[in-house]
């Protein structure tokens, strides 16, 4: 064999035990990363103290989330759940910030209030029923009028507890 070809044979070989190197690398640490991520949940799922830290920093920002935004670590069940790793550019929430938001999920009224507060600015059920009446039999402008209605009380009270 000509010794170019040989050349040219281990140049390919040594760039395909690269790209085989770089994709194992990356599935391991994807694989690492789908675990943390699944113990974060796990925790958050079987821990009252840990959702209710989640929570709180969800008020704060409903933009983050466990796991992927900040970790919860908790080494024992004496001990208080705390923010273990901040992994966002985002400002991390100050411990001030953080003890305000869970007074606010410790009133035992909170989910009573953006109840109260959806309900004072739904639609009336007749108005709903009469928009599923009249969308049953082919008129949907009334029912797109009251889901949209719905839909924007929804957003102006979000319920705070979408934590996982």
């Amino acid at each position: 064999m000509d010794k170019g070809v040989i050349n040219i044979v281990v140049v390919v070989l040594v760039a395909a035990c690269i790209w085989l190197y770089i994709l194992w690398k990356n599935s391991r640490r994807m694989n690492d990363t789908i675990n943390l991520v699944a113990q974060q949940h796990d925790l958050i799922r079987n821990d009252a103290r840990a959702r209710t830290l989640c929570r709180a920093i969800h008020i704060l920002d409903p933009n983050f989330t466990v796991g992927v935004d900040y970790f919860i670590g908790h080494d024992s069940q004496e001990q208080e759940p705390y923010i273990a790793k901040w992994i966002t550019n985002a400002n991390r929430p100050t411990e001030a910030a953080i003890s305000s938001a869970l007074l606010e999920i410790s009133d035992i009224h909170h989910e009573a209030k953006y109840a109260a507060m959806r309900r004072t600015e739904y639609p009336s059920v007749a108005d709903q029923l009469d928009a599923a009446y009249q969308a049953r039999q082919g008129n949907t402008a009334k029912q797109l009028e009251i889901d949209e209605k719905i839909r924007s009380v929804k957003d102006k009270y979000p319920k705070t507890d979408e934590c996982i």
